[in-house]
């Protein structure tokens, strides 16, 4: 309550420099007013005039629509411009040919992890004859009950390749094949010459222990195996690969393990869709674990060495393992002359482990800079549910391309390199898969195998990637996605890849990548690809030659279904050459030719590079051949072969002109 006296006059506000009056102006005088007023009329007249002239002087047609005058249409998007993309129809031959492989994946009803993501696939010379036979894993059942048929019959089936020359493919099934080895549940491959003596061993990724066998086939080529002894361990294997870690001149081998893994930790996550009833579960209910890696001391005989080397890649955060590994692809990503490990991790980050050469009692070592490089997440800084990998150079420069597979209602990632940004070959990733082409089609498809191949022989390397999810009963909580689904094949376009965009400054991805709007890929019509387009629950995918007639077969698994044998029928009659490498450093060598494509002049020809290594896709292996398409060519200018660990040292094999359609094999001595 105040104190003050009710007959205070009231304060009077101060003036405020608007309202003081001018020496001719009285106080409550009308002319004030009318002033007002006319100042007003003032302002809108201004604004008027203002209007008026804008609509007296702006650009008019000269004629309105409707008049008849024709419509000068808009001008087409640039990737509108481009031709639609070359055809390239498969055809399945498998039962055709003798395959009549049915993968087995051991479900029957308990929803055990393994169930849904095996079943793999190599492509393999496997007795000499210089023709691809086909091994696929098979699986069995996790917990059998009495009488089931296929309870401990998990392991390989070897299809060997009797195609003839011009003839159609034949495959026959080696005897005795499912007691090689015997009660494992199989997922992926590794082929390669373990012990140096020039045949081709296989290594079997396997749920618990993984298995070796060395290849024993005689001079009478009837094909047999041996089993070797490997160190002991429990993990879920996953892909495989074998590549010289230690720069010794023999084969070591990285086994990609997927997460922690019992039938009690499986039913301790107990996933559901939709609440009733258990379904497969994603990967981050279960605890991650470790990449291995077998030393080869020359002779055979592994030892692990995967604490020591630095691929044991641990969580920043918990110090706990971090892989999560399903997909493998060995390449030198900074032209350093050492080959690195790329891995494809299920929703945590990728790895990039940089090969920084042996320590000095021979020790590998390798460091993870996937996190410094732009790979380990994509393009909105998540982890993806990541399967499959791959990398080329599919622009033809020195901008290397890594595709991963990832799962549905996450678009498959395309990471490039831009050398541009560190001359010095600092690896520089970015995912560009929305701009490239590959990222909106991809969407809903949830891909496993995947694979960069040149379908067309035109001398742009596609890719094509398989499809199918995890669960039977998906349509029914997500009505966008099926089990079953078709293959996709991404056509490259060529575009920004020849001339001087070649020499690498048009094409690193300044302006390709750099918001252009013509795609280097585009998806084939899937009334195109033939047999491709038939829905499968597409798991392993490999690439090679099957029938000796240049171009690129694909063999892909179908879960729980009969394996496809797919025949390239191609529509272009472009030529190719296939380059070899033999002997001691063949895995792991890089391959390039340079040749004058679709009729341009010499100085502009194109250079095309491969790396030789068969660990590639998902759970496969594919062809040990460096393939180039040459498009209208009849021969190459010229090539040279970096056998594994000579680029380093500045020691090619020089290659001269190549006719199309020779397959020219390569020893590092150059005979």
């Amino acid at each position: 309550m105040s104190n003050e006296s009710s007959e205070t006059p009231p304060e009077t506000p101060p003036e405020t420099p608007h309202e003081t009056p001018s020496a001719n102006e009285v106080p409550g005088d009308d002319r004030l007013v009318a002033r007002g007023f006319w100042r007003s009329i003032g302002v809108v007249a201004f604004i008027a005039a203002v209007l008026a002239g804008y609509a007296v002087f702006r650009t008019k047609p000269s004629q309105q629509a409707g008049s008849g005058a024709a419509v000068t249409p808009p001008a087409p998007a640039p990737a509108d411009t481009l031709a639609p993309p070359t055809e390239v129809p498969f055809t399945d031959v498998a039962r055709a040919a003798g395959v009549e492989f049915t993968h087995e994946s051991g479900a029957r009803g308990g929803k055990l992890l393994p169930e849904c993501l095996a079943g793999g696939v190599a492509l393999v010379d496997l007795d000499g004859d210089a023709r691809l036979d086909i091994v696929f894993t098979q699986g069995q059942p996790l917990e059998p009950a009495g009488g089931d048929a296929a309870a401990a019959r998990g392991g390989i089936r070897i299809y060997l390749n009797r195609t003839e020359p011009a003839g159609d493919m034949r495959f026959e099934r080696l005897a005795g094949d499912d007691a090689i080895v015997r009660d494992v549940f199989a997922n992926g491959l590794a082929v390669g010459d373990v012990d140096g003596d020039g045949r081709t061993d296989l290594y079997i990724a396997c749920v618990a222990q993984d298995q070796l066998l060395l290849n024993r086939t005689g001079a009478d080529g009837a094909v047999r195996f041996e089993s070797a002894s490997l160190p002991a361990e429990g993990e879920w294997g996953s892909s495989a690969g074998m590549l010289d870690a230690d720069q010794d001149g023999d084969l070591d081998i990285v086994a990609a393990n997927y997460v922690a893994w019992s039938p009690a930790i499986d039913r301790s996550v107990d996933f559901t869709l939709d609440g009733i009833g258990r379904a497969y579960g994603p990967p981050t209910g279960f605890e991650g674990t470790m990449l291995t890696l077998l030393v080869n001391d020359g002779r055979g005989t592994l030892r692990n060495a995967t604490a020591e080397s630095g691929v044991a890649v641990r969580n920043p955060v918990t110090g706990g393992p971090y892989a999560k590994a399903l997909g493998l692809v060995f390449v030198d990503v900074d032209l350093d002359g050492l080959v690195d490990i790329l891995v494809a991790n299920d929703k945590t980050p990728k790895f990039m482990l940089k090969n920084l050469g042996p320590t000095a009692d021979g020790t590998p070592r390798f460091e993870d800079i996937s996190v410094e490089a732009g790979f380990a997440y994509d393009r909105d800084g998540a982890a993806t549910g990541a399967m499959g990998i791959d990398a080329a150079w599919p622009r033809n420069d020195r901008s290397l391309a890594i595709a991963v597979g990832n799962f549905a209602n996450e678009p498959s990632s395309l990471y490039i390199s831009n050398f541009m940004r560190d001359p010095f070959g600092k690896p520089s990733f970015a995912d560009e898969a929305l701009g490239q082409g590959f990222g909106a089609p991809t969407r809903r498809f949830l891909t496993f195998g995947l694979v960069f191949a040149d379908l067309d022989l035109d001398g742009y390397e596609d890719i094509v990637q398989a499809n199918g999810h995890l669960e039977p009963d998906i349509a029914r909580v997500a009505p966008s996605q099926t089990y079953a689904q078709r293959a996709q094949v991404f056509m490259n376009s060529g575009f920004m890849n020849s001339g001087f965009m070649n020499s690498g400054f048009m094409n690193s991805g300044f302006m390709n990548g750099g918001g252009n709007a013509v795609p280097l890929f585009l998806e084939a019509p899937e009334a195109s690809t033939g047999d491709l387009a038939k829905p499968a629950v597409g798991r392993g995918l490999a690439a090679g030659d099957l029938d000796a007639d240049g171009d690129v077969d694909l063999v892909l698994v179908d879960l729980n279904g009969p394996a496809r044998v797919l025949r390239n029928d191609r529509r272009a009659k472009h030529g190719w050459v296939a380059i070899v490498p033999e002997g001691p450093g063949a895995i792991g060598a890089e391959v390039e030719i340079e040749a004058v494509i679709d009729g341009a002049s010499p100085e502009m020809k194109v250079t095309q590079r491969r790396v030789v290594s068969p660990t590639r896709s998902y759970q496969s292996q594919c062809e040990p051949v460096a393939r180039f398409g040459l498009g209208d060519a009849t021969a190459t200018l010229s090539g040279r072969v970096w056998f594994a660990g000579d680029r380093a040292k500045g020691k090619p094999v020089e290659l001269g002109p190549i006719p199309a359609g020779t397959v020219l094999r390569v020893r590092r001595d150059g005979k």
